[in-house]
């Protein structure tokens, strides 16, 4: 009637490898960085379609041209510390930055 050490010991090892195995938080992954843009504050994002540049295009009167996704943007601003809407890392702006292409979320 006595209790090996082993069935004690191998839920113990088998949840500490988990753990050790799961992956980081966003920050930790590099999920809240932008390395290939320009870090902004937008209003509104739209998904880089036909959908959305046309839902762009008549809103604001403007043409997108070229459309890069996943992402275009409206209403962006520079992004100084804190975000009241969506924090996005837009390659390049058009129509003298009204519409910003090649965007992503970034969580930060």
């Amino acid at each position: 009637m006595y209790i090996r050490a082993s069935t004690l010991l191998f839920p113990v090892f088998a949840l500490a490898s988990l753990v050790a195995a799961a992956p980081g938080d966003i920050e930790a992954r590099g999920g809240g960085s932008c390395t290939s843009g320009t870090q902004l504050c937008c209003a509104q994002t739209f998904a880089a379609n036909s959908v959305g540049v046309a839902l762009i295009q008549s809103l604001l009167g403007v043409t997108v041209d070229p459309v890069i996704g996943p992402l275009l943007a409206i209403g962006c601003t520079a992004f100084v510390g804190s975000c009241a809407a969506q924090t996005t890392c837009c390659q390049s702006g058009q129509s003298d930055n009204l519409v910003y292409v090649g965007c992503n979320n970034i969580a930060v």
